[in-house]
């Protein structure tokens, strides 16, 4: 009973510290759960639409509409869908009408009801939240007026982009479905094919047997794409899987520091007790009940702390799958907690910081009960760090600081580790948020002539007046399928699009070049050969690369136009696309779309939102977790130095001075640790960011930004002032009489 209160009283007399040590587990706890919750959730979302509505495996086009598809389905084991799809002009945006599929891609209606007489119209929420929309409002379009009876989902626009080419969706696009009767309206309609394999095991090998069927059947494929690699199906893939990967691992990181801190912690209330435990040990104590006892701190503190984060975490779930379903469109039919994530928010915290307190009282406690009452565990001892620096040549002062940080090495690893853990988590917010600025910025840059006319067949002869021809395969790397880009040839001539090197000189369009972000991607550089397979006919070619494009925007190699015709079998002269500066007068029946890319850079403002409020929320993390380190590393040196300090006072050193070598002693390793936070955000970023890009094809590189490493370093810093501040009050109130009560003692 007298050792359990006394746990109590131990808590109470360093309270600040234990308090700092419940935030950080609950820390852990929260993001693990949180991470769990979300990602469970949206993987469970998206596995019941895209199963149940039957989301596509394939989209392509072909060059004229498709005959017997039933016959076709029996020989590839496909449901194969068809569906209309045009893009219309409306006040702030573009909306783009589907026609109802049946088979694939099956829409879901959200809210409202479907369609049920010409005239209804189906849009996405989204669409209808930025213009300001809602049922039984009307729509016009091309003259003619639509009801709005609901909103819909729909399988294969899961992440709303216009072309599968963009990261980002364009500013005041999004989809609306209406029937098939309406469509008679828009006659110039491009027709497009889904395709899903009725069996679901090895889908590649039968799409890639689908795609043999049709050229066998004469039909030229001007589209194919898988859904793996499709931006709108696959990039809430790649963010579950990063909310699962990054869960687990975060949260070990934070509960590997507080074990850090807490073995400190632990292993001085021991040491501190020597003699007492020797007592104890004396009056009939076993080591069984001495160590319940000094295991009931670490126990307490992270079952509490890791069932607060747990519960918290659980409320929390639901508001963040609605702001991600403000970007994903897919209906939300419940949330999904793993038991076992559950179970681990709580046990997690507990083993780790049970088990490494119970190494550090083992070493203490196996000691017989006359060696403790000798109080040799009180001593300070030289360690070897400290005798190799040999601390005898440096002044008074430096040599004290030195001192203060090498005689506990656990501590100082702690500060040094989570000073950069802290830096790294608010640089890799702002360089984040950098990069994606840069690469929205750079969007369409390169482009002279911002519109791409893409025809649905190859053409042959001269190009119209104002434009430029270009021909493209859409292509992957050779024994890696998910890293696909495009091959395009130009006119060596060309001035359509703009080709810089890293010095800002032109590159020749006569030789292959290939686009930074692409040879950042694949670890390309000049004079290296890359083997690439056509999407398209599965066909090999082998380039070897001549120049790097020092642009930001798109995943391109290009190459002279009849260098690519004669490399993939092209007639001399022939195009699939064109190049202008303005929109061309071509039959819009002949043309499978036309893109501006200058109109990319126009970022939906969710994206945007979202970015903002994730950078806001990682600066204020990362500031918290800074500021209590921080503040457990410097109250435990001013608990460890009472009797230095009360003696330092007794000498005649003035408050200020006193609070300069206690306090000051830790900026070396505060400035070190958010040095070395640099290169870990950078490791960390790109390993982030390559798991992306290869779970949807995704490309960002880490571009750091001075300044915001300027603001990071002054927000590290002001932390670490202001920590040193509220601790300074703490040193102020350790009186003279210190010393004269340890020697008593």
């Amino acid at each position: 009973m007298a050792l359990r209160k006394r746990v109590w009283r131990i808590i109470k007399e360093n309270k600040g510290r234990y308090i700092g040590i419940f935030i950080l587990i609950f820390l852990g706890s929260f993001y693990f759960i949180a991470a769990s919750g979300v990602g469970s959730s949206m993987g469970k979302l998206v596995t019941d639409f895209t199963e149940k509505n039957k989301q596509e495996d394939i989209t392509f086009k072909t060059n004229k509409p498709l005959e017997n598809i039933a016959a076709l389905e029996r020989e590839s084991g496909a449901l194969i869908d068809t569906y209309r799809l045009h893009d219309i002009k409306v006040p702030n945006g573009e909306l783009r009408l589907l026609s109802p599929s049946t088979k694939v891609n099956i829409p879901a209606v959200t809210s409202g009801h479907g369609l049920k007489k010409p005239g209804d119209i189906l849009l996405d929420p989204i669409f209808c939240k930025v213009h300001g929309l809602k049922i039984g409002d009307q729509l016009k379009l091309n003259g003619r007026t639509f009801d709005i009876v609901g909103t819909v989902a729909m399988p294969n626009y899961v992440y709303i982009l216009k072309n599968v080419y963009e990261q980002y969706p364009p500013k005041g696009f999004g989809i609306g479905l209406i029937s098939n009767a309406d469509f008679k309206a828009f006659p110039k309609a491009a027709t497009v094919y889904s395709a899903y394999m009725k069996d679901r095991e090895n889908v590649k090998a039968k799409a890639a047997n689908l795609n043999r069927l049709l050229s066998n059947k004469g039909y030229s494929l001007s589209e194919w794409l898988n859904a793996e690699t499709n931006a709108r199906i696959a990039m809430v893939r790649g963010n579950i899987e990063g909310a699962k990967t990054m869960g687990a691992p975060v949260a070990a990181a934070v509960y590997l520091l507080c074990c850090l801190i807490l073995g400190v912690m632990i292993q001085r209330i021991v040491k501190s007790d020597g003699v007492v435990i020797g007592t104890l040990y004396a009056q009939g104590y076993r080591r069984g009940e001495l160590v319940r006892h000094y295991m009931a701190i670490p126990v307490l503190l992270s079952a509490v702390s890791g069932l607060v984060g747990t519960l918290l975490a659980l409320p929390v779930v639901g508001p963040v799958i609605g702001i991600l379903t403000s970007s994903y469109n897919m209906p939300v039919t419940g949330l999904s907690f793993p038991p076992l994530s559950m179970v681990l928010g709580v046990l997690m915290p507990m083993v780790l910081l049970s088990l490494s307190s119970y190494v550090i009282l083992r070493r203490v406690l196996k000691k017989s009960a006359a060696e403790l009452m000798k109080g040799d565990e009180q001593k300070t001892k030289v360690n070897f760090l400290e005798r190799k620096l040999q601390l005898e040549r440096f002044k008074f002062a430096t040599k004290f600081k030195l001192r203060e940080q090498i005689r506990s090495i656990p501590r100082l690893l702690f500060l040094l580790l989570g000073v950069s853990a802290a830096s790294m988590l608010l640089l890799l917010g702002f360089t984040v948020h950098n990069s994606f600025q840069v690469l929205m910025d750079s969007t369409g840059s390169d482009r002279y002539f911002p519109i791409e006319t893409t025809f649905k067949e190859i053409q042959h002869g001269a190009a119209p007046k104002g434009a430029e021809p270009l021909n493209a395969i859409r292509s992957y790397l050779k024994g890696n399928e998910k890293a696909e880009f495009y091959v395009v040839g130009l006119e060596p001539n060309s001035i359509g699009i703009t080709m810089r090197d890293s010095n800002g000189n032109n590159l020749p369009k006569n030789q292959v070049n290939i686009t930074y972000l692409l040879a950042y991607r694949l670890g390309l550089k000049v004079g290296d050969t890359i083997n690439i397979v056509s999407k398209v006919d599965g066909k090999s070619y082998s380039l070897k690369i001549d120049g790097i494009v020092q642009t930001y925007f798109g995943q391109y190699i290009y190459m002279p136009l009849e260098e690519f015709n004669r490399m993939t079998g092209n007639a001399p002269g022939s195009y699939l696309g064109l190049l202008s500066k303005n929109k061309l007068d071509i039959d819009e029946n002949l043309l499978t779309g036309i893109n501006d890319f200058h109109n990319l850079n126009e970022m939906d403002d969710t994206t945007t939102s979202t970015l903002t409020a994730s950078v806001v929320l990682i600066t204020i993390v990362a500031s918290l977790a800074g500021a209590i380190i921080i503040f457990l590393v410097t109250s435990m040196m001013i608990e460890e130095s009472r009797s230095t300090i009360s003696l330092l006072k007794i000498f005649g050193y003035r408050g200020k001075e006193v609070a300069k070598l206690i306090l000051n002693s830790s900026t070396p390793v505060v400035f070190i640790g958010f040095w070395l936070g640099l290169p870990l955000m950078l490791a960390v970023g790109n390993t982030l960011y390559g798991y992306l890009g290869e779970q949807i094809n995704m490309v960002m590189p880490m571009i750091v930004n001075p300044w915001y490493v300027l603001i990071s370093f002054v927000l590290i810093f002001a932390v670490y002032e202001v920590t040193k501040w509220l601790c300074g009050r703490k040193l102020a109130k350790i009186s003279m009489s210190e010393v004269l009560k340890a020697g008593t003692e």
